[in-house]
């Protein structure tokens, strides 16, 4: 069965209104915001009129070097095993934005180094898979539900922000955890990524 455009539109607006379910502090909603896949290596966060707000761009398959252009536009690079630092592109002396990282057990950490915040990514542990953005006190700020895209051989993504730290969740921070979701979903389908951890 071969499915046309508006079906499968159809599919995924029912799919993202089932999924959205609760988190842990209950303030969880499917936000204005959504993210648009382009192709495998393009994701654009698009706001509540539907125009770009920021993208993600990847210059390979491997997902270790990107441009995201947010409210300024910023290098994503992978500098080692597992361990990705992002800078302004135009700054002359490279202060270091954020810093990713592959901590044991699959976690994922992101540290916003202007903010002096740290947080963690996790895959959830249940059947229906999903990623979560929690800060250092455990609650959740995002939710990212993978589905799969075979026309574009990716992944779509459903953005879930927990109305309490809307405000938290920028762009960038967005986009840092869709970086995330994109090494986790390739190591775990066989795809090409980065190594994440030295053997």
């Amino acid at each position: 069965m071969k499915w046309d455009a508006s079906q499968i539109n159809l599919y995924i607006t029912l799919l993202r209104n089932s999924l959205a379910v609760p988190i842990k502090t209950g303030a969880i909603y499917s936000c204005q915001m959504t993210i648009n896949t382009i192709n495998k290596k393009i994701f654009e966060l698009l706001d509540e009129n539907s125009k770009p707000a920021a993208r993600l761009e990847y210059t390979n398959n491997a997902f270790d070097d990107a441009i995201i252009d947010a409210v300024e536009k910023y290098m994503l690079n992978g500098i080692a095993t597992g361990t990705w630092i992002s800078h302004l592109v135009n700054d002359t002396k490279t202060r270091l934005r954020s810093k990713i990282r592959v901590e044991t057990g699959g976690i994922i950490s992101i540290r916003l180094l202007h903010r002096k915040k740290k947080y963690l990514f996790k895959k959830s542990a249940g059947w229906r898979l999903r990623f979560s953005l929690v800060n250092k006190e455990g609650e959740d700020l995002l939710t990212l539900i993978p589905l799969v895209n075979w026309q574009k051989a990716s992944h779509d993504f459903i953005l879930q922000l927990n109305e309490e730290y809307e405000n938290e969740c920028d762009s960038f921070l967005i986009l840092q955890a869709v970086h995330c979701a994109n090494c986790s979903l390739s190591m775990m389908t066989g795809g090409e990524v980065p190594a994440l951890v030295s053997i």
